[in-house]
C-alpha cells in the first residue's frame, strides 16, 4: 500500500524540503529497513514524523533529522519496528 505525504518543516533539509511530497510504502512484517532509509512514524507527543535511520541495533532503530534542532531519537529514544508506519520510496 502506498501513501503520499507532504513534508512539513526542515528537519531533513536539504534531502527533503518543506512542502515537498514523498511517496511511501506501508511497512509490513517482512519490509526491509536499512541505515539511511527514511521512515515515517508517529510519536504521541509529536504526531507524525519523518526521519532517517542512522543506527540499527537489536531490532531497534535510532532515527535523526539533519538539523541540529531536529526532534528525533536523541530526544525520545529508539523506535521499535512496530512503531514505523511507512518507508519513503522517493520524493515527487
Amino acid at each position: 500500500m502506498f501513501k503520499l505525504f507532504k513534508i512539513s518543516g526542515d528537519s531533513l533539509y536539504p534531502f527533503y524540503k518543506n512542502g515537498q511530497r514523498v511517496l511511501c510504502l506501508k511497512i509490513f512484517p517482512k519490509t526491509n529497513i536499512s541505515v539511511d532509509d527514511t521512515v515515517v512514524f508517529k510519536k504521541d507527543s509529536y504526531g507524525m514524523m519523518i526521519k532517517r535511520v542512522k543506527k540499527i541495533r537489536d531490532g531497534t532503530y535510532f532515527v535523526e533529522g539533519t538539523s541540529p534542532d531536529s526532534i528525533d531519537s536523541r530526544n525520545f529514544g529508539v523506535l521499535d519496528f512496530k512503531e514505523i508506519h511507512y518507508k519513503v520510496l522517493f520524493k515527487i
